[in-house]
């Protein structure tokens, strides 16, 4: 039986594209902070939290927060029924450099928690996790590049055997100011939706070309 798309986001430098459409866009070509800035604004978040979050996990959360916006109906599930399955390439490499840069110097040795806390690709799961109370199986796998094959085998096998019946899947990376994130919220199978498109390695292929 086939899983679904039933919504998807793409944050690429300057550009959100929400379902295929651009839906905000950068003309000034900001950095990446003052990108995610505006972003955050455009979209009405209230998150004092995510003003903490290293880069990587900015990225993720921002496209979380586009795809789930107002969606009740995943948000009233059991919160061990919906899962987080991403992928990326740089794992927290930038982060990674950031805390080296606090500890490497031991006549200026001064480790940061805050930084620290960001050391593995994981925490940007638990960030999206946290916000929505979701506590189904999660977790990031390291790839060269986006592997549709092997991560829609993954979460349908989640989906097909009950373990789950929703997924925030899909990419997010960072490194050096370097970024992309597409997640798709993936469903079960369901009577009168529209519009949807199957859970399938050459339908993403075609999303994200």
């Amino acid at each position: 039986m086939d899983n679904y798309i039933t919504k998807y986001c793409i944050i690429k430098p300057h550009e959100v594209i929400v379902d295929g459409k651009i839906e905000f866009s950068d003309p000034e070509k900001s950095e990446f902070g003052a990108f995610m800035k505006s972003i955050y604004k455009h979209y009405n978040i209230k998150y004092p939290k995510y003003f903490k979050m290293d880069n990587l996990c900015k990225v993720a959360f921002m496209t979380s927060e586009i795809i789930l916006k107002n969606n009740k109906e995943i948000k009233s599930l059991e919160p061990t029924k919906v899962g987080v399955i991403l992928q990326n390439s740089h794992s927290t490499i930038d982060t990674d450099t950031k805390y080296n840069d606090t500890i490497k110097n031991k006549a200026n040795y001064f480790p940061s928690p805050a930084i620290f806390v960001y050391t593995l690709p994981n925490v940007m799961i638990g960030e999206i996790c946290i916000r929505n109370k979701f506590q189904g199986e999660n977790t990031c796998f390291i790839a060269k590049e986006f592997d549709p094959e092997s991560i829609t085998e993954y979460v349908n096998e989640l989906l097909n055997s009950n373990k789950i019946e929703a997924c925030i899947t899909g990419w997010a990376d960072y490194i050096d100011g370097e970024y992309s994130s597409m997640l798709f919220l993936v469903e079960k199978n369901k009577e009168n939706k529209k519009d949807n498109i199957s859970f399938r390695p050459e339908f993403i292929k075609r999303l994200i070309k």
